[in-house]
C-alpha cells in the first residue's frame, strides 16, 4: 500500500465516522431467555445434584454395577458383534502404532493389561445391551443413571425423522427481550428431536409458564421443575472418542473421522438442558446445523475427552451453566468457535454475594484442550470468570475471543474476569474470508491473525503463556462503546469502568507472556497445517506482527490496563512490540493502578470502518481484517507497517481527524483527550 493510498483510506473511514454512531452488531444465535441456575447442590436428588463439578465415574464400575443409579447400554449389531469388532481393530491400532487424545500430545501406548482389560469390560457390557439407538436410553435414565455407548457410529434414524418445527409445539415459544420467538424449555420437552439428535432433559417441566416478558434479574431460574436426570453420565467404551460418533450429517468426503460432511441434517447433536451434574466422557459429536454439545441452564457439568467436529456454529455452546469444566478436548471446523461458555455467570468484580456467596471465583476451566482448524478457538459473549489454561490452540483465523458486543441474549454485561495462563497460542493464520473456504465463516467481524481478541472486557488477566506467530497481534485488546449495546437483564455495579460512554476495556492485565518465542522442544504437528494454514518458524524466534495492539480507550476513557514482565523474541522486555501506530502517543503503561488513556482518532476510525464493513455500510476492502498480513520480519510486513503509520501521519492533519478528536473530547468529558507531549 502507497503512502498516500493509506492517508486517503483513513480520511474515508473518517469522514463516514465523525459521529461515532452505529447499529448494534448482531453477531450472536437466538437464544431462549436464560437465566443462571442456583448454584448450591440441589439436595432432592439422593447424590446432591450441582454445586461444584461432577466426578467422573469409571468405566468398570458401570460394569461392576458399583455407586448410585444404573447403567443404560447402546451397541451395534446383535449382542454387541459389531461395536465389539470396532473396538478389536481400534485396540489392535493402539498397540501397534500408539493414539492421541489430541493432535498437540504426544502418543500414548496402550499396555498389554489395559487392553485385555477394555476388552473384557466391552463383553461384559454387551451382554448387558439393550439398545441400539442413544436417545431411548437417555429417555429411559433417571437421577444419577449412566448410558454407556459401545463403538460404532451412531446416526439416530428414529430421532432424524423428526421433523423440524413440529406443529405439536407451535405455541410453545418465548418471547426474548427483543421480541424475537424462541423455542422454549417445554418446547424442548416435548419435542425433543425437533431441533436436537439427541436431548438429554434435565428436569421436569412445572405447570406455570416461564415470565414474558424475561424477568430483568437472571439469577435463578424461575420455572424449574425438580429433577428427573439430573448426574446423568453419558459416555463411550471404546480406547479413543472416536470410537464413538454421535453423527448428525451425511455424504463424507472420506471415511476419516475429521473428514468434512456435506450433508448437514440436525441443528444440534447433543443438547443438555437444565441436567445438572451431566458428564460427557469420550465420544465424538459431529455434523451439526448449529452446535454440537449445547449445554444450557445447568448447575455442575464435564466435558472430559470429547471431540467435536463440523458445527456450522459452535463445536460446544454451554451457556448460563455454572460449575464447568472442559478437559482433553478437541474440536476443529466450527464456523464460529470450538468451544463457546457464553453468558458464564457473573461470578467475578460484579458477583452479587447474596446469590454467590463465594464470589469471586472461576465458574468454568477450559484445560488441556486442542482448539483448531476452525473460525475461532474459543469464544464467549458475556463470558464471565472463566479460566482458560494449558490449551493448545493453533491453526485458526483468531484464537481466544471474549467480547460485549453479542449482549442481547447474553446476560452479564460486560463481560469480566476472565483469566489465560499457561497455554500456547499460535500460528492462528488461517484464511477464511475468502471464496469456497475449507469451513465457512458464521461470523464476518474478526482479524484474520490474532492470537487473543478482546472486543471490550474487564479485570481480565493474560499471563505466562507463549504466544507466537500469529502474523496480525498477539492480543488485540479493544473497547465497545455503549450505545453499540444493548445489556440483557440487570447489570449489576462494581465493574472496572466507571463512565457514561464506556463501561469495557478495564483493568486487564497481560503479564509475564513469551511472545513471539517457540518454546524449547516444541515439536510441530501436521494438523498444524491443515486447511492450508500459514505456519511460520517452528523454532526460535517466531514473531508475532503486533505483540499488543491496544485502541487506548477508543472513546475512554479507560483505566488499569497494563503490560509489563513480558518478553519478546530475543527474550527481553525490550523486543515486545505495541500498541500499534496510531497518534503517536503510542504507548503500552506498565503502572497498573495509574494507568489511564483517552482514546486514539486514528484507532477509532480504524476500527469503526471494520465494524461498517462487517455490517455491509462500508466497502469490505476498507476494512483489512479479513486479510491475513505478510509474515511478520518480511519485507512485505515492513513496508505495510510503515505504510500505515505515514497514513496515520497523513491523516492526523486533516480536518476530519480534528472533529473526530473533538468528538471524543466530548464523549469523554476530556476536551484534549491526548495525553501531553
Amino acid at each position: 500500500m502507497s503512502k498516500g493510498g493509506a492517508g486517503r483510506r483513513l480520511i474515508v473511514f473518517a469522514a463516514v465516522l465523525g459521529v461515532l454512531a452505529l447499529p448494534a452488531a448482531a453477531v450472536a444465535h437466538l437464544e431462549r431467555p436464560s437465566y443462571w441456575p442456583d448454584p448450591a447442590p440441589d439436595a432432592s436428588v439422593q447424590t446432591a445434584a450441582g454445586g461444584k463439578v461432577p466426578d467422573l465415574r469409571s468405566l468398570g464400575s458401570a460394569v461392576s454395577g458399583k455407586g448410585a443409579g444404573e447403567a443404560r447400554v447402546v451397541c451395534q449389531g446383535r449382542g454387541g458383534w459389531k461395536s465389539l469388532s470396532l473396538l478389536a481393530e481400534s485396540i489392535e491400532a493402539a498397540r501397534a502404532h500408539g493414539y492421541r487424545i489430541r493432535p498437540s500430545q504426544p502418543k500414548l501406548r496402550l499396555s498389554r493389561w489395559d487392553a485385555l482389560k477394555l476388552l473384557w469390560q466391552n463383553v461384559a457390557l454387551a451382554r448387558r445391551c439393550d439398545y441400539n439407538e442413544i436417545q431411548p436410553a437417555v429417555n429411559d435414565s433417571h437421577n444419577n443413571d449412566r448410558v454407556v455407548v459401545m463403538p460404532g457410529i451412531y446416526t439416530e434414524p428414529t430421532s432424524r425423522a423428526r421433523p423440524l418445527n413440529d406443529p405439536r409445539c407451535a405455541g410453545m415459544t418465548q418471547q426474548d427481550s427483543g421480541g424475537g420467538k424462541t423455542p422454549s424449555y417445554r418446547y424442548q420437552v416435548t419435542c425433543p428431536n425437533d431441533q436436537n439428535l439427541v436431548h438429554v432433559q434435565g428436569r421436569a417441566v412445572p405447570d406455570a409458564p416461564p415470565p414474558s416478558p424475561p424477568l430483568e434479574n437472571r439469577q435463578g431460574i424461575p420455572d424449574l421443575g425438580p429433577c428427573v436426570r439430573c448426574n446423568l453420565q453419558l459416555e463411550g467404551s471404546g480406547v479413543l472418542p472416536t470410537d464413538v460418533i454421535v453423527d448428525g450429517a451425511s455424504d463424507y468426503e472420506s471415511d476419516d473421522p475429521e473428514a468434512r460432511p456435506r450433508t448437514l441434517n440436525k441443528h444440534v447433536i447433543l443438547r443438555v438442558d437444565r441436567a445438572d451434574g451431566f458428564v460427557a466422557h469420550n465420544f465424538t459429536v459431529r455434523g451439526a446445523l448449529e452446535h454440537g454439545l449445547y449445554i444450557e441452564e445447568t448447575d455442575g457439568y464435564r466435558i472430559d475427552t470429547v471431540k467435536m467436529f463440523w458445527a456450522a456454529d459452535y463445536g460446544n455452546l454451554t451457556f448460563t451453566s455454572d460449575h464447568g469444566l472442559y478437559t482433553d478436548c478437541d474440536g476443529l471446523g466450527a464456523g464460529d468457535a470450538v468451544l463457546y461458555p457464553g453468558a458464564a455467570p457473573e461470578t467475578g468484580e460484579q458477583a452479587d454475594k447474596s446469590f454467590y456467596p463465594d464470589a469471586p471465583r472461576i465458574n468454568t476451566v477450559v484445560k488441556n484442550c486442542d482448539m483448531r482448524g476452525s473460525v475461532l478457538a474459543y469464544s464467549g459473549s458475556m463470558g464471565n470468570a472463566v479460566r482458560i489454561t494449558r490449551n493448545n490452540i493453533y491453526g485458526n483465523t483468531a484464537g481466544i475471543s471474549t467480547d460485549t458486543i453479542s449482549a442481547g441474549g447474553h446476560p452479564g454485561f460486560p463481560a469480566d474476569s476472565v483469566q489465560i495462563d499457561h497455554n500456547y497460542i499460535y500460528s492462528n493464520n488461517l484464511e477464511l474470508y475468502k471464496p469456497n473456504p475449507p469451513v465457512e465463516p458464521r461470523i464476518g467481524i474478526l482479524p484474520v491473525g490474532v492470537g487473543i481478541f478482546w472486543a471490550g472486557h474487564n479485570n481480565g488477566a493474560v499471563y505466562r503463556n507463549w504466544i507466537w506467530d500469529n502474523w496480525r497481534n498477539a492480543a488485540f485488546l479493544l473497547s465497545i462503546p455503549d450505545f453499540l449495546v444493548t445489556p440483557e437483564g440487570n447489570v449489576n455495579p462494581g465493574g472496572s469502568c466507571n463512565n457514561a460512554t464506556l463501561s469495557t476495556s478495564c483493568n486487564n492485565r497481560f503479564f509475564f507472556n513469551r511472545l513471539g518465542q517457540v518454546p524449547k522442544g516444541f515439536k510441530p504437528f501436521p494438523e498444524m497445517y491443515a486447511f492450508g494454514n500459514n505456519v511460520g518458524a517452528t523454532s526460535g524466534a517466531a514473531p508475532n506482527g503486533v505483540d499488543f495492539w491496544w485502541d487506548e480507550g477508543g472513546i475512554g476513557p479507560v483505566v488499569k490496563n497494563c503490560w509489563f514482565g513480558n518478553t519478546g523474541p530475543d527474550g527481553t522486555e525490550a523486543s515486545v512490540t505495541g500498541p500499534g501506530a496510531g497518534d503517536g502517543n503510542d504507548v503500552l503503561p506498565s503502572n497498573c493502578p495509574t494507568s489511564t488513556s483517552t482514546g486514539d482518532p486514528v484507532k477509532v476510525a480504524y476500527l469503526l470502518s471494520c465494524f461498517l464493513a462487517r455490517e455491509g455500510q462500508a466497502p469490505p476492502e476498507q476494512c483489512d481484517w479479513y486479510t491475513l498480513p505478510p509474515k511478520p520480519g518480511s519485507i512485505s510486513a515492513v513496508r505495510k507497517q510503515e505504510a500505515f503509520a505515514d497514513g496515520a501521519r497523513e491523516f492526523l492533519e486533516t480536518a476530519r481527524a480534528k472533529q473526530l478528536e473533538d468528538r471524543i473530547g466530548e464523549l469523554t468529558g476530556i476536551p484534549d483527550s491526548k495525553p501531553p507531549e
